[in-house]
């Protein structure tokens, strides 16, 4: 199954890597069954948008399964969100003949009227005022929403997300056509937890420390889960063995 994966713009080259990681974690690679001949790839498909650059917090990625793609999400540091595109397009007109076209029996489940719902309106390298995030919002009266709304805890969360096209700006990665994207939300990154892990919220001995994003991600890479042990023989202030001892790892070190 494909899905959008949006990015946070920040430590570019491990955004992938991590996925992969969690990937990993999660299942998704099919075991090669003992004797047999086959092999499994043991790396994610992953495409870009049109005339988009390696470094746009756009991706598309090859999942096994929607659990799989929001266990995945939710655990990421790098990961703002993973979604079910329904349509994408350089106009909103384009837009709204791609997700008409995208087929009833994937949207109408979510479009119940015992169901709630929320559109989020997002955007990259641009702002979008409240008044323009209302108008796109009522642009979309052609998906048939029967439910009601609630911004506090919906039932299904859906995403309107653009791009303009410019050139390198500010250290942004160029794109040379605009996009918007429309999907429904399948997991977001928690990130609560990252303030709870930050140093000068816990108690430590040492002068130095390593970030607690930095931290969380290498236990990611690590793949820190119940039953593993993660040994930092240079434990520092034990930022590294503080994120695996989180995901449930065992930890150990020589100092």
């Amino acid at each position: 199954m494909w899905f959008l994966c949006v990015f946070f713009h920040r430590l570019l080259d491990y955004r992938r890597p991590e996925v992969e990681a969690l990937a990993e974690l999660f299942g998704a690679f099919q075991p090669v069954e003992e004797g047999s001949q086959a092999t499994h790839p043991r790396s994610l498909q992953w495409k870009l948008p049109e005339n988009h650059h390696i470094d746009s917090p756009f991706h598309f990625v090859n999942l096994p399964t929607e659990e799989i793609a929001e266990k995945i999400a939710r655990r990421s540091m790098l990961i703002k969100g993973i979604y079910e595109l329904w349509g994408q397009g350089t106009t909103h007109k384009d837009l709204e003949e791609a997700i008409r076209d995208f087929p009833d029996e994937r949207k109408l489940p979510y479009l119940t009227p015992e169901s709630s719902f929320r559109i989020v309106v997002d955007s990259f390298g641009k702002v979008i005022s409240f008044q323009e995030q209302n108008e796109h919002i009522r642009g979309l009266s052609y998906i048939p929403f029967q439910g009601r709304v609630d911004l506090s805890n919906p039932d299904h969360k859906f995403w309107l997300m653009e791009i303009d096209d410019y050139g390198e700006n500010n250290g942004l990665p160029p794109v040379v056509e605009r996009r918007i994207f429309f999907g429904r939300e399948v997991g977001v990154a928690d990130r609560k937890l990252l303030p709870t892990y930050q140093l000068r919220n816990r108690k430590y001995i040492g002068p130095t420390a390593m970030d607690a994003e930095i931290a969380f991600l290498m236990a990611n890479q690590g793949l820190a889960q119940p039953g593993k042990l993660i040994y930092d023989p240079f434990v520092g202030t034990g930022s590294i063995l503080v994120a695996a001892a989180h995901f449930g790892a065992m930890t150990m070190t020589s100092t």
